[in-house]
């Protein structure tokens, strides 16, 4: 194992399924960072950055399980980005999912991606119609003391999302 240092306080990360692209989040002007990995001596160089766009640092990173969209939060809003394009233009911009009222701290694709699950220390878990952004389904009081992790069962039938929070359930 080697350490590699960041010019930045990272605060998220996501890897994708290839291993070859890696996203951190940071709180230095909350971007998101990009980066190619080697896969020889996994070193790692910056090929993007999506900023400007985040108020706060960007607490959670999810893509989904296609690799096509990377899902960004912080302290309210959730952000949907096409990753497949290498542009990384918003599928879903700034506002349109800011429900939550504190930190979010996980974000879970479904298993056909037609839906973002976001838990928050404001104890809700909401899913999110990526093809119906209007649409959403709240489920407050999840957990008494926040939403710390979750993720949808990827062999069940239709939506079973599994979360852990700070109530220790």
């Amino acid at each position: 194992a080697s350490e590699i240092s960041l010019p930045y306080e990272a605060t998220s990360i996501c890897v994708a399924k290839s291993d070859d692209v890696m996203y951190v989040g940071g709180n230095d002007s909350n971007t998101i960072h990009i980066y190619k990995v080697n896969q020889d001596d996994y070193s790692i160089e910056e090929i993007h950055q999506i900023s400007g766009i985040h108020a706060k640092p960007v607490y959670s990173l999810a893509l989904s399980n296609d690799g096509s969209k990377l899902a960004s939060a912080d302290d309210k809003d959730i952000c949907v980005w096409d990753a497949e394009s290498g542009s990384y233009s918003p599928v879903v911009g700034k506002g349109r999912w800011c429900f939550h009222r504190q930190r979010i701290n996980a974000l879970a694709w479904s298993k056909d991606d037609s839906v973002l699950a976001s838990g928050a220390n404001d104890d809700s878990i909401y899913f999110w119609s990526v093809n119906k952004k209007t649409t959403r389904v709240h489920y407050p009081h999840s957990h008494r003391g926040g939403v710390v992790a979750m993720e949808f069962l990827k062999n069940a039938t239709g939506y079973v999302l599994i979360s852990v929070g700070n109530d220790a359930c």
